[in-house]
Protein backbone atom coordinates (compact mmCIF):
# COMPACT_ATOMS: atom_id res chain seq x y z
CA UNK A 1 0.00 0.00 0.00
CA UNK A 2 1.42 3.57 -1.00
CA UNK A 3 2.34 5.78 2.06
CA UNK A 4 1.13 9.45 2.21
CA UNK A 5 4.46 10.82 1.49
CA UNK A 6 4.69 9.27 -2.06
CA UNK A 7 2.63 10.40 -5.24
CA UNK A 8 -0.14 11.24 -5.49
CA UNK A 9 -0.07 12.16 -2.09
CA UNK A 10 2.74 13.89 -1.33
CA UNK A 11 2.26 17.32 -0.40
CA UNK A 12 2.25 20.24 -2.95
CA UNK A 13 5.55 22.87 -2.73
CA UNK A 14 4.97 26.50 -3.61
CA UNK A 15 6.69 26.54 -7.09
CA UNK A 16 6.16 30.63 -7.66
CA UNK A 17 5.33 30.65 -10.74
CA UNK A 18 1.98 31.55 -10.28
CA UNK A 19 0.56 27.89 -10.31
CA UNK A 20 -2.71 27.27 -8.90
CA UNK A 21 -1.90 23.58 -6.91
CA UNK A 22 -4.49 24.65 -3.67
CA UNK A 23 -7.04 26.75 -2.38
CA UNK A 24 -3.98 29.21 -0.64
CA UNK A 25 -2.91 29.66 -3.74
CA UNK A 26 -6.37 30.93 -5.58
CA UNK A 27 -6.86 33.70 -2.28
CA UNK A 28 -3.18 34.67 -2.98
CA UNK A 29 -3.99 35.08 -6.41
CA UNK A 30 -7.72 37.15 -5.70
CA UNK A 31 -5.44 39.42 -3.14
CA UNK A 32 -2.49 40.15 -5.85
CA UNK A 33 -5.61 40.67 -8.67
CA UNK A 34 -7.09 42.83 -6.56
CA UNK A 35 -4.18 45.13 -4.74
CA UNK A 36 -4.35 45.96 -8.76
CA UNK A 37 -7.61 46.81 -9.51
CA UNK A 38 -9.40 50.33 -8.65
CA UNK A 39 -12.82 50.46 -8.99
CA UNK A 40 -14.84 53.65 -9.24
CA UNK A 41 -18.16 54.12 -9.21
CA UNK A 42 -19.77 56.53 -12.53
CA UNK A 43 -23.65 56.79 -13.63
CA UNK A 44 -23.51 54.30 -15.69
CA UNK A 45 -21.59 51.29 -14.21
CA UNK A 46 -17.96 51.12 -12.75
CA UNK A 47 -14.71 52.18 -14.41
CA UNK A 48 -12.46 49.64 -13.68
CA UNK A 49 -8.32 50.42 -13.34
CA UNK A 50 -5.87 48.20 -13.72
CA UNK A 51 -2.16 48.11 -13.30
CA UNK A 52 -0.52 46.55 -15.57
CA UNK A 53 3.26 45.36 -15.22
CA UNK A 54 5.83 47.12 -16.94
CA UNK A 55 9.30 46.30 -17.91
CA UNK A 56 10.80 50.04 -17.43
CA UNK A 57 10.56 51.05 -13.95
CA UNK A 58 10.23 55.18 -15.03
CA UNK A 59 7.35 54.16 -16.64
CA UNK A 60 3.06 53.12 -15.84
CA UNK A 61 0.84 51.53 -17.53
CA UNK A 62 -2.68 51.11 -17.29
CA UNK A 63 -6.05 49.32 -18.53
CA UNK A 64 -9.28 51.31 -18.32
CA UNK A 65 -12.74 49.99 -18.76
CA UNK A 66 -15.94 52.20 -19.34
CA UNK A 67 -18.24 50.19 -20.93
CA UNK A 68 -17.63 49.15 -23.74
CA UNK A 69 -14.35 51.60 -24.36
CA UNK A 70 -10.62 50.05 -23.11
CA UNK A 71 -8.35 52.76 -22.77
CA UNK A 72 -4.67 51.97 -22.62
CA UNK A 73 -2.21 54.21 -21.31
CA UNK A 74 1.57 54.77 -20.61
CA UNK A 75 2.96 57.62 -18.77
CA UNK A 76 6.72 58.30 -19.06
CA UNK A 77 7.14 59.05 -14.94
CA UNK A 78 10.47 61.26 -15.95
CA UNK A 79 8.87 63.90 -18.72
CA UNK A 80 4.82 62.96 -18.26
CA UNK A 81 4.80 61.77 -21.36
CA UNK A 82 1.63 59.42 -22.04
CA UNK A 83 0.50 57.12 -24.67
CA UNK A 84 -2.98 56.34 -25.35
CA UNK A 85 -4.50 53.76 -27.14
CA UNK A 86 -8.32 53.34 -26.99
CA UNK A 87 -10.19 50.22 -28.23
CA UNK A 88 -14.09 49.48 -28.57
CA UNK A 89 -15.97 45.84 -28.20
CA UNK A 90 -18.38 45.72 -30.89
CA UNK A 91 -21.18 43.24 -31.13
CA UNK A 92 -20.38 40.83 -34.07
CA UNK A 93 -17.14 42.41 -34.81
CA UNK A 94 -15.32 42.07 -31.27
CA UNK A 95 -12.05 44.22 -30.01
CA UNK A 96 -11.67 47.08 -32.44
CA UNK A 97 -8.82 49.77 -32.27
CA UNK A 98 -10.75 53.83 -32.80
CA UNK A 99 -7.59 56.34 -31.64
CA UNK A 100 -4.06 56.14 -30.91
CA UNK A 101 -2.16 59.27 -29.88
CA UNK A 102 0.86 61.16 -28.08
CA UNK A 103 0.64 64.07 -25.94
CA UNK A 104 2.07 65.20 -22.40
CA UNK A 105 0.04 65.27 -19.21
CA UNK A 106 1.24 68.41 -18.21
CA UNK A 107 -0.48 70.34 -21.32
CA UNK A 108 -3.64 67.49 -21.47
CA UNK A 109 -4.43 65.33 -24.34
CA UNK A 110 -7.66 65.02 -25.94
CA UNK A 111 -9.04 62.82 -28.77
CA UNK A 112 -11.96 62.21 -30.37
CA UNK A 113 -12.99 58.49 -30.44
CA UNK A 114 -15.89 56.83 -32.48
CA UNK A 115 -16.89 53.63 -34.74
CA UNK A 116 -20.14 55.09 -36.22
CA UNK A 117 -22.59 53.94 -35.73
CA UNK A 118 -21.76 52.79 -32.52
CA UNK A 119 -19.56 54.89 -30.95
CA UNK A 120 -18.73 58.46 -30.88
CA UNK A 121 -17.34 61.06 -28.40
CA UNK A 122 -14.29 62.56 -26.56
CA UNK A 123 -11.62 61.90 -24.17
CA UNK A 124 -9.15 63.81 -21.92
CA UNK A 125 -6.60 63.01 -19.84
CA UNK A 126 -4.71 66.07 -17.92
CA UNK A 127 -2.86 65.75 -14.91
CA UNK A 128 -4.17 68.08 -11.87
CA UNK A 129 -1.22 67.96 -9.52
CA UNK A 130 -0.10 64.50 -8.80
CA UNK A 131 -3.27 63.42 -10.21
CA UNK A 132 -4.59 62.32 -13.37
CA UNK A 133 -8.30 62.82 -14.36
CA UNK A 134 -9.56 61.66 -17.16
CA UNK A 135 -12.51 63.24 -18.44
CA UNK A 136 -15.00 61.19 -21.10
CA UNK A 137 -18.15 62.48 -22.96
CA UNK A 138 -18.80 59.51 -25.48
CA UNK A 139 -22.77 57.69 -27.07
CA UNK A 140 -21.84 54.24 -27.16
CA UNK A 141 -24.48 51.26 -28.03
CA UNK A 142 -27.09 53.37 -27.11
CA UNK A 143 -26.21 55.04 -24.10
CA UNK A 144 -24.21 58.01 -23.08
CA UNK A 145 -21.06 58.25 -20.70
CA UNK A 146 -19.99 61.28 -19.16
CA UNK A 147 -17.94 61.90 -16.37
CA UNK A 148 -14.60 63.60 -14.83
CA UNK A 149 -12.59 60.82 -12.56
CA UNK A 150 -9.47 60.57 -10.57
CA UNK A 151 -7.92 57.73 -12.35
CA UNK A 152 -4.49 57.15 -10.66
CA UNK A 153 -2.44 59.27 -8.18
CA UNK A 154 1.48 59.56 -9.62
CA UNK A 155 3.99 58.97 -7.23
Amino acid sequence: MPSFAEPPFQKFQDLNDDTIISGENVIRAIQEFESKVKVIKAEHGDIFVYAVESNDENAKTYKIVIGPIEIDITIDLKNLRIVIEVYAKIPFVGKVQIAKTVGNLRDGVTLTIGYPPFIGGSLTLKLDGKNVVLGYSFDALGFHYEGSKVIITLP
